[in-house]
């Protein structure tokens, strides 16, 4: 069995922590332990990373361009931002630089503003209590410190952002709105209440928390909720990274045989175990094998390396033999090793659900999340998946040890649909799709969850 593990929002999860602290900024590895972390980076990227032609980038001359940037930089806190810049240019969501614990010297640090992308739109969709009559929310962040919002966006948080597609881009610098900043720091906004007036409001953390006008952290987290609505069965996966999960399903099926239909939701599953996943769709299938991503990682054959520099020499324009072409293709760093496509045996012996079934995604369906709608897409005609588009990135993460007590991680495993169709840079596409507007996720409306109770109605009419 082949595993897949999510980084679940790697950018703003290894990122936006950062910005509810106080920075040390006096803090300074050495220039030597700097170029050695540039340097790490850039060769264990150069050998092993799986999406280059996604980058689009010239990763030597980028490395050589860095390097005087790397000497000049005053302190570990620059030199780490840097990093993540460089890192950024790979973009993908499973290759991320962290940032040494150290540097955070206090963590108690709370950002009283909440705002989300809306189409490359930052809208306030919570304030605190005392605050929502000052800023309604709906109200849209029209400039920071002046500058246009979406600009400021583009030169102080996109460049950060290591992110293979575009809605989690700015998905991610909405979330971090506030990046590489400690309680001492004011921005000043304007904002355009959704009646069109314009407002100042000046922004900056707070030691202490606050209570929300929205929400308040009230409900706990669980792994998988279920309920019955209107004979409908909704399941709530929200992770594949605890076996743990298999058997909470597995606990439910008797109930869901009584249902006239199933809708799973996966819009907060971040990923996990690719397995795990597949052990709970094995349930709505008769067929014998379940039929996962292909998959290939570069690999690295030193001797028809070595060859294919001569190989690279000729000149005569014969064809190439196979034998030559592998050592050229080795040469190029472009020889890939071809893994098993993703296969499941179905060795569930209980009854099958066969009510209909509706899968709901969203920018949050993740890794071996979307490894799930991969299998699913192969059981042609059993589900209809409803929402928006996936995180669109998955893979197997390789972590090396940096300085200054962190680390990096580079994806090492290019993921297709069996027949070689892309995800990883575009998201699984819903068959319908249904977009997020602030109005309904201020209103607490779950818009995607209405019309798949619509759009089941009609399937078991």
């Amino acid at each position: 069995m082949k595993k897949t593990y999510c980084l679940i929002l790697l950018a703003c999860a290894l990122c936006c922590r950062t910005a509810y602290a106080q920075i040390d900024t006096v803090a300074n590895l050495s220039t030597e332990d700097k170029l050695y972390g540039l340097s790490k980076f850039w060769s264990e990227v150069s050998a092993n990373f799986a999406y280059f032609d996604h980058a689009k980038v010239n990763w030597d001359s980028t490395y050589r361009a860095y390097i005087p940037k790397i000497i000049a930089t005053k302190n570990t806190w620059e030199y780490y931002m840097l990093m993540q810049k460089f890192c950024a240019l790979l973009k993908d969501g499973h290759t991320g630089i962290g940032f040494p614990e150290k540097l955070l010297t206090h963590k108690s640090r709370y950002k009283w503003i909440y705002i989300e992308n809306f189409d490359k739109k930052f809208i306030v969709t919570d304030i605190p209590i005392q605050y929502k009559d000052m800023v309604p929310l709906g109200s849209e962040v029209i400039s920071v410190n002046g500058v246009p919002a979406k600009a400021y966006a583009e030169k102080e948080l996109i460049p950060y952002i290591s992110s293979s597609t575009e809605h989690v881009l700015w998905n991610t610098a909405a979330a971090m709105m506030f990046y590489g900043t400690d309680s001492t720091k004011l921005f000043h906004l304007k904002l355009k209440t959704p009646q069109g007036k314009v407002i100042p409001y000046d922004y900056q953390f707070h030691t202490y928390g606050t209570k929300w006008v929205r929400r308040n952290g009230t409900t706990p987290w669980k792994m998988m909720d279920f309920k019955v609505i209107e004979g409908i069965g909704y399941v709530k996966l929200n992770t594949f990274g605890d076996e743990a999960i298999d058997s909470a399903f597995k606990s439910i099926v008797p109930q869901l045989y009584a249902c006239k239909g199933v809708i799973l939701d996966l819009r907060d599953n971040g990923g996990g175990d690719t397995g795990v996943g597949a052990e709970i769709l094995k349930y709505f299938t008769d067929k014998p094998m379940l039929v996962g991503s292909a998959w290939r990682t570069r690999d690295n054959l030193s001797s028809f390396k070595a060859w294919g520099y001569y190989q690279s020499k000729d000149k005569s324009g014969k064809p190439l033999t196979a034998w030559q072409k592998k050592a050229l293709d080795s040469y190029k760093g472009d020889y890939w090793y071809q893994g098993d496509t993703m296969r499941f045996d179905n060795d569930v012996k209980e009854k099958k659900i066969t009510a209909p079934l509706i899968v709901l995604t969203g920018n949050n369906t993740a890794s071996a999340a979307e490894d799930f709608l991969i299998i699913l897409d192969d059981l042609k005609g059993r589900a209809t998946t409803m929402g928006q588009r996936t995180y669109g990135s998955t893979g197997q993460p390789l972590p090396i040890s940096l300085p200054g007590l962190t680390d990096g991680r580079i994806c090492t495993k290019r993921d297709t649909y069996p027949d070689g169709r892309d995800f990883v840079g575009i998201g699984v596409i819903p068959d319908i799709e249904i977009p997020r507007n602030p109005s309904d996720v201020i209103a607490g409306t779950d818009t995607v969850l209405q019309a798949a109770l619509k759009e089941m109605k009609k399937k078991t009419k």
